[in-house]
Formats: structure tokens, sequence, C-alpha cells
């Protein structure tokens, strides 16, 4: 066999195996950017994402006109004495969690307040840590720890209220309902002249 025919031998080899291994494996449709700019497809879900168990999917966001104004941090609800200087958190589907560190102005003792999410009672709790040790602080007196917690808690009320607004401005009717299903709170919409709200005026 000449060496042109071996290579067109090893080629029709090669043309066999791949037609075996695309009649097993799974097709993959690619899907052109363009084909995005009109209407999008019905079926979202499975375009995106696998909606599990428990999850829920928000269809319809819009990024509206790119800007909102929202209500800053209250500086009156800050620690007097203490400065915040440090934090590690994140929002875990929602739901802020992490650290938050103060440092006293006097003496340069730190606070490690936590910030979590505790579900069975379904509200954030902010307990007063050690710096460096998952248990409770013992340097503050409780008067301290009060209004360390309290700065905490008045800075991550604002963060949770303003990721609220911002997910209210950027969502449609469509999206609306579907957060609001997903929350528990499907309930049926009535206007404001509806008069099943009259005896509530």
């Amino acid at each position: 066999m000449t060496e042109r025919n071996q290579s067109a031998a090893a080629g029709a080899a090669g043309g066999h195996a791949a037609a075996r291994a695309g009649a097993s494996a799974p097709t993959v449709v690619q899907v052109p950017l363009s084909a995005m700019r009109g209407a999008l497809p019905d079926d979202l879900q499975a375009l995106y994402t696998a909606v599990l168990e428990g999850q829920a999917l928000i269809p319809g966001l819009t990024l509206g006109i790119g800007a909102l104004t929202v209500a800053r941090w209250d500086p009156a609800y800050a620690a007097t004495g203490w400065t915040l200087w440090g934090a590690d958190l994140t929002l875990d589907q929602g739901h802020p969690f992490g650290s938050m560190f103060y440092r006293n102005d006097a003496d340069g003792r730190v606070l490690r307040v936590g910030v979590t999410w505790h579900p069975p009672v379904q509200q954030l709790e902010f307990p007063a840590l050690h710096p460096s040790k998952p248990e409770l602080t013992s340097d503050c007196t409780a008067d301290e720890v009060a209004a360390v917690v309290l700065d905490a808690r008045s800075r991550i009320g604002t963060l949770v209220a303003v990721n609220a607004q911002i997910g209210s401005f950027v969502a449609t009717e469509e999206s609306e309902g579907a957060i609001l299903d997903a929350s528990g709170l499907g309930l049926e919409r009535l206007s404001e002249d509806d008069p099943r709200l009259a005896g509530d005026a």
C-alpha cells in the first residue's frame, strides 16, 4: 500500500471513528450572540440554568437607566470611641455573611462582630467575637458590645436595603412576580382603587 493510500485509509478509518463517536456523543448547539438581540427565546430556564429543587428562576431583569440614588448609612449609629477598620463580608444567597472589625480609639482593643444568617429563627445575628478565635469576646463591657453591634447592624441594614432597592429597580413586572413567588409572597396583586382595600383605609 502506498503512502497516499495509507493516508487515505487512515483518513477513512478516522472518519468512521468520528462518525461512531458522533452518534453516541451529545449534540452541542451553538447560539450566536446576534440571535439574542431580538426577542429572547421562550425557554430561558433551559438556556441559562438548570433550576434545582428549592430554587427559582427570576426572568425579565433589566439594567434600567444604569444609575440609582439610594439612602446612605446614617453615622448617627456609629459607636462612640470605636472605628470600623476592616471587614470581610460576602452575600451568601442574598444574606450577609462574614466579620466586621472595630478598633478602640483609646487603647487599641479589637472587637470582631460576626455577621451571619440564622435560618431557624430567620434573622441576622451579630455575635461580638474574639478578634482571632471563634469565641465570644471577653475584654469588652456590655455597653461597648451593644454600641458596636448597633453600629454593625446599621451598616449591614443599609447594605441589605440598598441591594433590595437595586433589585426592585432592575426588576420588571415579570421578575417582580417571580421574586415575590420565590419569597413565599406570591399573592394576588390589587390596584390601589380595588374595593377590597377599602376596609384597610
